[in-house]
């Protein structure tokens, strides 16, 4: 497994890597700072001469002389039955004072891209009975719903509404 030195710009949580073989995206990265450290990070995004690695930890502390190695495999999650009610952190590792997880399996949480030319067009109106809904927001079976609420207001109430709209059959 190589390691790259040749990272040319740092910014935000991105850092930029020059002249790499192929690498794909969602790929896993390890990034080696001058003082030994070793953070993680993601392919964003790939080009001929260039690839974006999103870097989990921030990237503090890492330079234009820090190592990167792509390590050839995604973001795989343990799963078993074990998983059932636990607590995760946004790494998939559990924050509930529980044991760690023995996986059963490894699965990918990376899911295959949808091809919105392939995807049915939203055709059926939803009367949802609410009068603001229906008459400025018009909303469309196959479509995202968006609901948006401040506080305090009766946002589940309307999520309930909308949802049984949705069960009951076109007049």
């Amino acid at each position: 497994m190589k390691e790259y030195k040749t990272i040319t710009r740092i910014a935000g949580p991105l850092i930029f890597v020059e002249k790499t073989e192929p690498v794909g995206y969602g790929e896993l990265v390890k990034i080696t700072l001058p003082d030994g450290e070793v953070k993680s990070g993601q392919v964003l995004d790939t080009s001929g001469e260039i690839v974006v690695v999103q870097v989990f930890e921030g990237t503090s502390g890492i330079d234009l002389n820090s190592g990167v190695k792509f390590l050839g495999e995604t973001i795989k999650l343990p799963v078993s039955e074990e998983l059932l009610g636990r607590i995760l952190n946004g790494a998939g590792k559990p924050i509930d004072g529980g044991p760690d997880v023995v996986p059963d399996e490894m699965m990918e949480i990376t899911g295959t891209a949808i091809n919105p030319y392939a995807r049915a067009s939203p055709s059926d109106f939803i009367q949802t009975g609410i009068s603001t809904i229906d008459g400025t927001n018009t909303l469309v079976r196959g479509q995202k719903l968006p609901l948006f609420s401040g506080s305090g207001l009766p946002h589940n109430e309307i999520a309930l509404q909308l949802f049984q709209s949705l069960r009951k059959p076109a007049l």
